[in-house]
């Protein structure tokens, strides 16, 4: 079990955003990716926003709306990928300088409540980069592609975003399970279903707050939780980390089938 004044239970987000930033710097067309130096703009992303000449929180209130006009589609293709590559840089801001700040100056008392801060601003970069990353990647589909082939880019963009939404699910579940873990000398968890229910309760508020792209249905969200955890197993392992008791692995059932007069085992 992490400890809740580390920045360890954030570290999948920073890696993440990682992720997402560099693939979305390699989709660029070739012939544009290598005419930029785009670890010198990177770069200078992170001089600005730390020293307060942009401020990507602004970048959370932009509304998303559709283009109508073919001349504006270049504008906002532009305007979604520098977003997409701002809020992950963000998120390394955060991560990088604000986390350790806060572990050099303040308190250890004071350390978890202000990190935990932080981290939900982490959580909103990385939701909003994920948005206008898809957007980018739609609208390059659109400017791109011919109609015929338009339906089935959708379709694809539309299965990334669901990857990209349970990706997020998974790790504020993840974090999650140590950070409302029940205290005291006897405390953990005592079933998977309580922490689906208590975990549930609050994600679906911060998701409100932050408008994260999770499900915002408190018994929805409490079912999904308690499936992934049982089904997933590093959120298993998370569990069992932080449980009074570990979770049993899920058993395979086997059935009887009596084709043709023969009896034949199916899984």
């Amino acid at each position: 079990m992490s400890d809740v004044t580390t920045t360890d239970p954030w570290q999948m987000i920073f890696d993440r955003a990682g992720e997402l930033g560099d693939a979305i710097l390699r989709e660029q067309p070739k012939s544009k990716f290598d005419l930029i130096d785009y670890e010198s703009q990177v770069i200078g992303m992170i001089k600005e926003i730390s020293g307060g000449r942009i401020n990507p929180r602004d970048d959370w209130s932009v509304i998303m709306r559709p283009v109508n006009k073919e001349n504006k589609l270049d504008e906002k293709i532009e305007s979604h990928f520098h977003i997409a590559l701002r809020q992950t840089v963000f998120v390394r801001v955060l991560f990088e300088y604000h986390m350790e700040k806060i572990k050099e100056n303040y308190a250890e008392s004071s350390q978890p409540g202000a990190l935990m801060k932080v981290g939900e601003e982490m959580l909103s970069a990385f939701a909003c980069a994920q948005q206008h990353a898809t957007a980018w990647r739609l609208l390059k589909e659109v400017r791109d592609k011919s109609y015929e082939t338009r339906s089935q880019s959708a379709n694809q963009t539309r299965a990334e975003r669901k990857k990209e939404r349970e990706l997020l699910l998974r790790c504020l579940i993840e974090t999650s399970l140590d950070r409302l873990r029940p205290a005291g000398p006897t405390g953990g968890w005592r079933s998977h279903i309580l922490a689906g229910q208590v975990i549930a309760k609050d994600l679906s508020s911060m998701a409100e707050s932050y408008s994260l792209p999770i499900i915002t249905d408190e018994d929805e969200l409490s079912e999904k939780v308690q499936l992934m955890i049982w089904k997933e197993p590093r959120l298993r392992k998370a569990y069992n980390e932080s449980a009074k008791e570990p979770l049993k692995e899920p058993i395979k059932t086997r059935k009887a089938v009596l084709k043709f007069g023969l009896l034949k085992e199916e899984e």
